[in-house]
């Protein structure tokens, strides 16, 4: 074989190795793209954690149903809000009859929102809360705290029982979270938020006011 030869088929070797080498790679890299991607859209650890309308809690004080609301393992709270998009959450109860043969009556509600943002400029989280009457406004600095706060709401004063015909009746609790956007979207990425994030409700026992007027 001749030197030139020789240097032709070291070159060819040295190309196909080259190649294979770098078909090698590609395939590892995005082996690991996918892995990444898949992972990434799987919700976290700590997401997954189910979130949870905790009570309701309720009591009778001088003739007032009051009603405390909360709810556990709110998902991506932090993650979201600091990102910087805010969120609202939206805390309802309805006071309900209970009918035997007919379907159960709705008798009042109210609603009660909170709403977070934050500042990374401050690192300071801003809240405001409104119950229909009455709006106040509040900073935190902690994030235990903020979480704390804007996963409650109470004391509602419902009804006045004096006001209510004897009867069973329960109180049904709605707890609606949703993003506000504080940066533009634009074109499909605004039908990536979705309105309502997270939906949950739930009902107390039934408890019986008998009261002589």
């Amino acid at each position: 074989m001749s030197p030139e030869n020789g240097r032709d088929l070291q070159y060819v070797i040295i190309k196909i190795n080259f190649f294979c080498f770098v078909k090698k790679e590609m395939k590892k890299s995005l082996l690991i793209f996918l892995s990444l991607l898949f992972l990434a859209s799987r919700p976290p650890f700590a997401s997954a954690l189910t979130p949870d309308i905790m009570g309701p809690d309720m009591k009778i004080i001088d003739n007032n149903i009051i009603v405390n609301i909360s709810v556990a393992n709110i998902p991506e709270l932090e993650k979201t809000i600091k990102s910087g998009i805010g969120k609202e959450l939206v805390f309802t109860a309805e006071l309900m009859r209970v009918w035997r043969f007919w379907p159960d009556e709705f008798v009042v509600s109210k609603e009660v929102k909170k709403v977070i943002t934050y500042d990374g400029l401050r690192d300071q989280y801003f809240a405001s809360s409104y119950d229909g009457i009455n709006r106040s406004e509040k900073t935190f600095i902690d994030q235990d705290t903020m979480k704390d706060w804007v996963s409650t709401a109470g004391p509602i004063n419902l009804a006045n029982i004096r006001e209510l015909d004897p009867a069973e009746y329960y109180i049904r609790i709605i707890v609606e979270s949703k993003s506000i956007e504080q940066l533009p979207l634009i074109g499909f990425l605004m039908h990536l938020v979705p309105e309502v994030e997270m939906s949950l409700a739930k009902e107390s026992v039934p408890f019986t006011i008998w009261i002589d007027k």
